[in-house]
């Protein structure tokens, strides 16, 4: 569900920008920002390094501090949140099958004017595959990979 904020919001955003010309969040001050302890720093630091794909939503509710305060201690550490890369797990005798189909659309060349890539979305009998809430924490990205089924299971893209 989408949360609608108060038209005081819109207010304060306009007036800050006509008064300053900046945003109003640059107008924090220091008293705003997130304190946090070692032991809660420690405790964050700790359940990634045992868990390297936890979320910051689970890390806050487990430790008991809010997200923002989840975020600065991760960076600090230098740690990133890096999404994994879907491939399509090919077989042997996959090459074989490509071939030939790349071989038959290059005979059907009119279908190329007909056919439109755009964002899609696979459903699988197994329900949807969404790797964007997939991730793992790391200091430099492993360019990890997700290998898939699609051509052995049923699936339909949208």
């Amino acid at each position: 569900m989408c949360r609608i904020p108060d038209c005081r919001v819109f207010h304060k955003v306009f007036n800050t920008f006509r008064e300053g010309g900046t945003h109003p969040s640059a107008h924090v001050s220091s008293e705003g920002a997130c304190k946090q302890n070692m032991e809660e720093q420690e405790n964050i630091l700790d359940m990634v390094q045992r868990s390297r794909t936890t979320s910051t939503q689970r890390l806050s509710a487990r430790i008991g501090v809010s997200r923002t305060c989840v975020w600065p201690t991760l960076h600090e550490e230098g740690l990133y949140p890096f999404q994994p890369q879907p491939v399509q797990n090919l077989h042997p005798a996959d090459s074989a099958m490509c071939l030939e189909f790349c071989h038959w659309l290059h005979i059907k060349r009119q279908l190329f004017p007909l056919i439109l890539f755009t964002d899609e979305v696979t459903f699988t009998c197994n329900g949807i595959n969404n790797t964007r809430n997939s991730h793992r924490w790391s200091h430099e990205n492993p360019h990890g990979i997700v290998e898939t089924n699609f051509q052995h299971h049923f699936s339909i893209n949208v």
